[in-house]
């Protein structure tokens, strides 16, 4: 059993969207952890939120990085605050390659321009807000990647083949 592609990064950075056409890629199931949660919880990460709180929503990812501590070949997408928990790193890492999709604010506000859907972003000044958290994350980003790939200024294709080339 070939070790999980763990992809990390801010909300907005391609996480889904590569991991989705990475999986069909490379014939491994895809997991995006968010969905999973809005599955589970039959309501969306913004009421999660609102009606249960960010512990509440935190618990629930907890939870999923410890099931997957084992490598099973998946193709995972985690939620952009995954790695606030050192013991979700601690799994993603037992079961998986993390690989860090590292993209500038100016880059992730276009890739969000259209979505209302993320609580933290919600309201005015969105550059910003991403802007401010990115710099609060971006250690933890750092720190826990084995792979750290750029991808604010390439496509969905080249993003692809760097990977396949980095994870060879």
């Amino acid at each position: 059993m070939e070790k999980n592609i763990v992809l990390i990064g801010f909300m907005g950075s391609g996480k889904t969207s590569v991991g989705k056409k990475l999986s069909m890629d490379l014939k491994r199931e895809f997991i995006d952890m968010d969905d999973f949660i809005v599955n589970k919880e039959g309501m969306s990460i913004n009421d999660i939120f609102k009606k249960k709180g960010e512990a509440y929503f935190r618990s629930l990812e907890k939870e999923l990085c410890k099931r997957f501590a084992d490598p099973k070949s998946k193709i995972i997408a985690t939620g952009g605050g995954v790695i606030k928990n050192d013991e979700n790193v601690a799994n993603l890492k037992k079961g998986g390659i993390i690989l860090y999709l590292k993209s500038t604010p100016k880059q992730i506000a276009y890739n969000l321009r259209f979505d209302n859907t993320r609580p933290l972003l919600a309201g005015s000044g969105k550059e910003e807000k991403i802007a401010r958290l990115l710099e609060e994350r971006e250690p933890a980003y750092n720190k826990c990647a084995d792979i750290i790939l750029d991808v604010s200024n390439i496509d969905i294709d080249e993003t692809l083949e760097k990977i396949k080339a980095l994870i060879k």
